[in-house]
């Protein structure tokens, strides 16, 4: 399997490449078709070829998503992607060096649906809860639904998650810094207690709903997505809230008990001394 350097990153790093040289190579065809024509001929403008490369490079990925997740990634062939995207197979290595690179493309293809909904969601949502309860929600039921589609991690390369700077791992950063985004707002609020780091939050956020997942997989419970996405932030915000201001902290309650046990023995230590005042003075 290639390593996904040469995949996802292939895929963004040599995008433009790739449209260029084919928008090259229609602009030929194009001149050779419009040889014998009137001078007047009207010439097809790159803005236009640059659309219809896009558009086409859009079709093949968007059949390849579809194809990879109802068949997966080992039964999916090249052919087959390219007739459901009303291309021909050599039109598909244009843009794709070969499988892997394609699959790349479906992988951003779905994180940056997964960010961009994530996104609207937050910022749709009023209260800390109410956001935190959005991701967990839209989490969950995005990697159930997208199962297969994000098992083609495991498909092209098993190490790829371990990989820090990768193109996965970019991408995962900046999904998950949504959830940062919504703690550190939610610190800002006073929900959130600032003794906690956002890192920690989000490995016990999403680690309870990757096991979650694999939980209702495994169960069939798919109508519990809902209620676990509830307990799960109910549980998060407990244990982070923010301390209550307007009552003693512990150490204050502390020196509290300790302030009156003082009292108690001081009070007690002068009821058992008999003093008697005399001419101004006290007499024992």
């Amino acid at each position: 399997m290639a390593a996904m350097s040469s995949i996802a990153s292939q895929y963004a790093a040599r995008r433009s490449a790739q449209c260029e040289a084919t928008i090259k190579l229609m602009a030929r065809v194009s001149a050779k078709k419009a040889a014998g024509k009137r001078a007047s001929s009207r010439p097809v403008s790159a803005t236009t070829r640059r659309e219809r490369v896009e558009s086409k490079e859009g079709a093949i990925v968007s059949a390849a998503y579809d194809m990879f997740a109802t068949r997966g990634f080992a039964k999916s062939t090249m052919s087959d992607i390219a007739s459901a995207a009303g291309v021909a197979e050599g039109t598909v290595y244009l843009y794709f060096n070969n499988k892997e690179a394609l699959a790349g493309g479906v992988i951003a293809r779905f994180y940056d649906q997964l960010t961009e909904s994530a996104q609207s969601g937050v910022s749709n949502s009023k209260t800390t809860e109410e956001k935190l309860e959005f991701l967990a929600y839209h989490h969950l039921k995005s990697a159930i639904e997208g199962r297969r589609i994000l098992e083609l991690l495991l498909s092209i390369d098993r190490h790829i998650e371990s990989r820090a700077g990768g193109p996965v791992y970019e991408m995962n950063k900046r999904y998950v810094a949504i959830f940062d985004s919504v703690v550190r707002d939610g610190v800002w609020r006073g929900d959130i207690d600032e003794g906690y780091s956002p890192w920690v939050l989000r490995d016990i956020f999403y680690g309870g709903l990757e096991y979650a997942m694999r939980t209702i997989e495994i169960t069939g419970r798919k109508r519990e997505v809902r209620n676990f996405s509830r307990q799960l932030v109910r549980l998060v915000m407990a244990s982070a809230a923010a301390p209550d201001k307007t009552k003693p902290s512990e150490a204050e309650q502390r020196i509290e008990r300790l302030a009156d046990r003082l009292e108690g023995a001081a009070a007690r230590i002068e009821g058992a001394l008999p003093i008697s005042f005399e001419g101004g003075a006290a007499k024992k």
